[in-house]
């Protein structure tokens, strides 16, 4: 089998468990949350209000629409304004542009998958996530595309929101547990 169909096949599989995880995070809203979820949903709103805290106390008055965006719930990517989708993908740009892997894993949502190239993986907690490393998540390819990528043109689907100039390597974020977070890195 050429190396090139083996790449496809493994793609179209995780697309396939990306797109299968965006719905049931989706479902998941709707019913009693399990233990693993509890822990998630416990976890990423205090990762989430770590920076907004401290950004609106610098400018209360310039950031209180970014706030308000924060702080909405969101049923799935097409429920979603645009002006969220911007302010977040701006965020993953300044995390990504500064290599900053904690920034970085306070916008993921656990699970999330890792497209690497050699070896994708899903990386099951924060602490794993940040093991890996600066220098294995922030490749060359990854800072160009998403230090190029239109914020401004990003549009929803099943699996997020694709953030990237070129289509790969690219960053999809999209709704998890109600708000915006990284669900994946392609690589």
């Amino acid at each position: 089998m050429p190396k090139y169909l083996r790449k496809l096949i493994l793609l179209a599989a995780a697309l396939c468990l990306l797109l299968t995880g965006c719905g049931q995070d989706t479902s998941s809203n709707e019913t009693p949350p399990a233990s693993s979820s509890s822990s998630q949903e416990t976890q990423q709103p205090a990762d989430e209000e770590t920076a907004p805290e401290e950004t609106p106390e610098e400018a209360p008055d310039a950031q209180a629409p970014e706030e308000d965006t924060e702080e909405q719930t969101y049923t799935d990517n097409f429920s979603v304004d645009q002006a969220a989708v911007q302010a977040f993908a701006q965020d993953i740009q300044q995390v990504v542009a500064d290599q900053d892997l904690e920034g970085l894993a306070d916008l993921v949502s656990f699970p999330v998958y890792l497209g690497f190239a050699d070896d994708p993986q899903s990386v099951e907690t924060r602490e794993d996530f940040v093991a890996l490393g600066a220098d294995r998540i922030f490749t060359e390819a990854l800072l160009t595309e998403i230090s190029t990528a239109d914020t401004s043109t990003l549009e929803p689907s099943q699996a997020g929101f694709a953030l990237s100039t070129s289509g790969r390597p690219n960053i999809v974020f999209g709704v998890s547990n109600g708000h915006l977070a990284i669900v994946g890195i392609n690589y």
